[in-house]
């Protein structure tokens, strides 16, 4: 009799996570859709600024700007921003990361390091390894404190003094919903070409009130925050999509348990009801 009741609670404990599973990964898609909706406006501003930026910038090559062009004078500034999720259950989405972070950490000198932590899991991740010293972290990353963390994190990068020589964003991408990867951005220095001996010519409707140095200036900030805006999204699109696909296989191998399981409890069920019924009809 004690089996049955064990076997009983071991039934509504599976059944119980089934429900939990289900409903996350109901959550998981909601979200992943309302984020996908705004993606294709995002990614329209993104590739608006960066085609004007580079329009002007390449025709005017003797523009420079120390804190998105640095010269190679400030080595112990390298900033690795890394962007994790701000919760669990979602997979390999952090620990993929986190070993393409240390691939690229392998490449520098701790010592020239700062780094930027961006989601709970990558700020625990980073205060437990030490590996370098925090610039700055933010452990509440959700789609409503995104523009938050934004206009800090790029207020962080304009106005450092020393600029930092260089900056990289270590991530999660979305290949494909059932497929999300780590990438390494780098966003400063900039490093598409500039042709100087081909100056790009600007198109005639084109009518500029600030003279084109300082327009380039202000169009470099709103470059840097297009960049991290979009970087900083896609991570929240990959980890809805990594948390949807996690607890989908969660909630199948729920199933598959509690079928092995309720087939085990009717056997045993079954097989204490024959015993006493031979045990009832031995008796007479």
């Amino acid at each position: 009799m004690a089996e049955l009741v064990q076997m009983r609670q071991r039934i509504k404990a599976i059944e119980t996570i089934k429900k939990i599973t289900h409903a996350m990964r109901l959550i998981s898609m909601s979200n992943h859709s309302r984020l996908k909706t705004k993606e294709e406006l995002l990614t329209h501003y993104q590739n608006a600024i960066n085609q004007l930026f580079y329009k002007i910038k390449n025709a005017f090559p003797g523009w420079y700007n120390p804190i998105i062009m640095p010269r190679k004078l400030w080595k112990h500034k390298n900033l690795i921003i890394l962007i994790g999720s701000q919760k669990g259950l979602c997979g390999t989405f952090n620990s993929l990361l986190f070993k393409a972070f240390e691939s690229i950490l392998a490449h520098y000198h701790h010592e020239h390091i700062l780094l930027i932590a961006v989601g709970k899991k990558a700020v625990d991740y980073l205060q437990k390894k030490q590996v370098a010293p925090l610039f700055a972290k933010y452990d509440k990353f959700t789609m409503n404190t995104l523009n938050t963390i934004l206009k800090d994190l790029t207020t962080n990068i304009i106005e450092a003094k020393p600029t930092f020589h260089s900056v990289t964003v270590v991530s999660n991408v979305l290949k494909t919903f059932f497929l999300q990867k780590p990438k390494a951005s780098q966003i400063i220095p900039l490093t598409q070409r500039i042709h100087k001996d081909r100056p790009y010519e600007l198109p005639e409707d084109y009518v500029w009130e600030q003279p084109p140095y300082e327009l380039l200036d202000s169009l470099s900030h709103l470059f840097v925050e297009a960049t991290f805006h979009h970087l900083l999204f896609q991570s929240l699109l990959a980890e809805q999509a990594a948390r949807f696909l996690s607890m989908d296989n969660a909630m199948r191998n729920a199933e598959g348990v509690l079928e092995k399981a309720q087939l085990t409890f009717n056997k045993l069920r079954q097989t204490k009801i024959t015993k006493e019924l031979t045990e009832l009809s031995g008796s007479y």
